[in-house]
């Protein structure tokens, strides 16, 4: 992978060839090391050095974006004639938004030197060996530990530069037994002290151990306990409301509601790039620097995501929340989401809990109607029942259809303890009368 100087090097030469024309060039480089498990076994270990570059031509009504792997100057060269050449294919469109030109230079340095002497080969490995001892039959393992390191550079013929780089660890596992009950866990660490492979392995095969003899029970309105990650499944597709360019459209559940009382008072998210629980850029796919937003403070639907192009049509100015480069469409969203914690860890919340059903996480997400925040989901990798303050009973897997305007108004508890996520930071929830719709053939233990 390539460094700051060589990343700007190839942005330099990008623009050059595209002297006379509006352009931003973004380049995006990366190394990742990656150990695949099926079985219980190492089966693959993977290694990819990644670089891209990506140029886009902006005329008054139009944009053209090219991408190439190849960096020579013939490569790069030809990727900015063809970007030019198609202007004269493309109809004229809205109007294209003016490059950034301020700030000048702006970096995001968040590179882990004890991470990166930690993640070799072996030393993946090794971790991974030493999780599998504690899986005997007729469990076993399966998913992927990876290491990446990333580096990205942005400029534009207004004169801006960019760049960040940055390390990770990310942890994928599920465990299985012969009949196919299983537990998931996952893990995201960008230090090395947020790294707790033992501690992800612990809880997959705890699920995986507890997740058998489902019972089946009957659609209907039902309190949940939600993890973190199901939390996490929600408040990723809730989040879109926040879109600023979907306010403007009255395509957003939020539309016609900012400023007011919208969501339990129990809830508090908000967005910022400089939280260490949920570390981000400091500028966005336009080169906007980015703002910290108060998306939802005490129930109130406050501030929007926006970027430039929304911005504009709403009479106010960019939040540096663009997800694409300059001149793209691809709107604005929050990124870097962190929900404020309650007062009881989650283990309390089911100690004192006389009926409800813990959920893992979701997955086959889909909004059914994201005008009124309505989801659809199914259960996964250990669902279960907790009476009289503790977990009882496996429970077959279940179809929910829920309104988030409505999930999120009957929050009862929220969970102190909190677990990255992604980009995100999120709690567990307690939630009251959550709807769900309907059965399922799917079960993780696998019994039909």
């Amino acid at each position: 992978m390539y460094n700051k100087d060589q990343i700007y090097v190839f942005i330099n030469k990008a623009l050059g060839f595209a002297a006379g024309y509006q352009a931003q060039v973004a380049v995006s480089s990366s190394a990742e090391g990656l150990s695949r498990i099926a079985n219980s076994e190492i089966h693959q270990n993977v290694f990819e050095d990644r670089t891209s570059l990506a140029v886009t031509i902006i005329a008054s009504h139009k944009t053209s974006s090219i991408s190439t792997n190849v960096l020579s100057d013939e490569g790069i060269q030809a990727a900015v004639a063809e970007a030019i050449a198609n202007l004269a294919l493309l109809p004229d469109g809205e109007e294209t938004m003016p490059l950034v030109s301020e700030p000048k230079e702006m970096e995001t340095r968040r590179f882990s030197q004890e991470l990166h002497d930690k993640f070799t080969v072996e030393t993946r490995a090794q971790l991974v060996a030493e999780g599998l001892s504690s899986i005997t039959e007729p469990y076993k393992a399966f998913g992927q530990l990876s290491y990446r390191r990333s580096a990205s550079g942005m400029g534009n013929s207004a004169g801006i530069r960019r760049y960040s780089d940055g390390n990770s660890v990310r942890f994928t596992l599920l465990i299985s037994d012969d009949l196919g009950g299983t537990g998931y866990a996952n893990m995201s660490a960008d230090s090395l002290d947020a790294v707790d492979m033992a501690g992800t392995f612990a809880i997959a095969k705890a699920k995986a151990e507890a997740n058998k003899n489902p019972i089946e029970l009957e659609p209907g309105a039902y309190t949940v306990i939600l993890e973190p990650l199901a939390v996490n499944n929600l408040l990723g597709t809730m989040m879109r409301a926040f879109n600023g360019g979907m306010v403007n459209n009255k395509m957003s559940p939020l539309t016609d509601k900012i400023g007011e009382k919208v969501f339990s008072e129990k809830l508090t998210v908000v967005d910022d790039w400089t939280s260490p629980y949920s570390p981000g850029l400091a500028f966005d796919g336009e080169g906007t620097p980015r703002t910290k937003l108060t998306l939802i403070e005490q129930g109130v639907a406050k501030d929007l995501a926006y970027d430039q192009a929304s911005a504009k049509k709403a009479g106010t100015t960019t939040t540096g929340h663009a997800g694409g480069g300059a001149g793209r469409r691809g709107g604005a969203s929050p990124a870097n989401v962190i929900v404020s914690p309650g007062e009881k860890t989650l283990a309390e919340i089911i100690a004192g809990t006389e009926k409800a059903l813990l959920v893992t996480r979701f997955h086959y997400m889909n909004p059914v109607n994201m005008r009124q925040a309505i989801l659809t989901g199914i259960t996964r990798d250990g669902f279960f029942l907790v009476e009289n303050g503790k977990i009882t009973k496996a429970v077959r897997n279940m179809r929910f259809t829920e309104s988030m305007l409505i999930a999120m108004n009957n929050i009862e508890e929220i969970s102190s303890d909190r677990k990255r996520t992604g980009a995100s930071f999120i709690p567990g929830m307690k939630i009251n009368g959550f709807h769900f719709t309907g059965k399922t053939s799917f079960s993780d233990t696998g019994e039909e």
